[in-house]
């Protein structure tokens, strides 16, 4: 991974396609969407240290958000590009 951090939710989910391996694509794909709460632990904690606890940039004003929250978001969706054929 480059050491640059990605812009926007969209870029932090190419970055983190670009690493996966294929097993963990095959793993996240036979997932069921209820249970992607499953992967925060596993999968989820892999994401977050690939973009070192990376959080969207803020507009002004705004509460940052949590790493957990963002990580959730990449995971579910990457899930919903893996159901597409």
């Amino acid at each position: 991974m480059s050491s640059d951090k990605p812009n926007n939710i969209e870029e932090a989910v190419l970055i983190v396609v670009s690493e996966m391996s294929s097993e963990q694509e095959k793993h996240l794909k036979q997932v069921r969407k209820e249970d992607l709460i499953n992967e925060h632990f596993g999968f989820g904690i892999w994401v977050r240290n690939l973009l070192g606890h990376w959080v969207p940039p803020t507009r002004e004003g705004e509460l940052p958000s949590h790493p957990d929250n963002v990580s959730a978001e990449i995971i579910e969706r990457i899930w919903e590009r893996l159901q597409v054929p």
